[in-house]
């Protein structure tokens, strides 16, 4: 019967955890409507956890970290603390001590930031050195290689591959990655390769070559 109890308690939390991140990945304020009133659902049988959450987060700092709102503005995946949280982290294991004077803190700080900055620099060396398979076959994105941080090539080469499926209806697009990561989203990109401008426009934007 506890072993019961136990796996059925699992359940209810997978389920709250799934109904919360549904709410926080919406996309549009519709959807986050929709996934508020699955969520509330789901939280039925603990009101007051449910009265806290709604209350004292989603009511007052929800455009803080819901997608429906996070992708209005300029973030470049920042969307949380992780990144500072991280930081801090290693800072204080760098650090090892909380006693120690202004001299030796900046003089660990100063180290760890050199560690950063040649990790930085390894990174934009691979960019430049090693080309991806997918890349290869395709010249725009051959060109772009070296010039462009991986991540962005990714987001770039899926937001061209959206810009084929839909064509260039705006209204499908959200122009999520012009606002979040101010880089060209599917109906721009649509729009560019109706105008035979894309390559040069491409260029021209990214890199400042045409």
């Amino acid at each position: 019967m506890k072993e019961a109890n136990e796996e059925k308690h699992s359940d209810v939390v997978d389920e709250m955890m799934r109904a919360s991140k549904y709410l926080v990945e919406s996309p549009l304020e519709d959807s986050y409507a929709s996934a508020l009133l699955k969520f509330k659902v789901v939280c039925k049988p603990f009101p007051k956890f449910l009265a806290y959450v709604v209350t004292t987060i989603l009511n007052t700092v929800k455009e803080k970290f819901v997608r429906a709102w996070t992708n209005k503005v300029s973030h470049l995946g920042c969307r949380t603390t992780n990144i500072v949280e991280s930081a801090h982290e290693k800072l204080k294991k760098h650090l090892s001590s909380s006693v120690g004077d202004l001299a030796s803190c900046w003089d660990e700080i100063d180290k760890m930031l050199a560690i950063k900055l040649g990790e930085i620099q390894g990174s934009f060396g691979r960019n430049i050195t090693v080309l991806q398979q997918k890349y290869k076959r395709h010249f725009l994105f051959s060109k772009l290689e070296g010039y462009v941080s991986r991540p962005a090539l990714g987001f770039i080469y899926d937001e061209l591959t959206c810009s084929r499926t839909f064509g260039f209806a705006k209204e499908y697009c959200g122009c999520v990655q012009k606002t979040s990561y101010e880089l060209p989203c599917a109906c721009i990109i649509a729009m560019k390769r109706k105008e035979n401008r894309l390559f040069y426009w491409m260029m021209y934007t990214l890199i400042g070559k045409g």
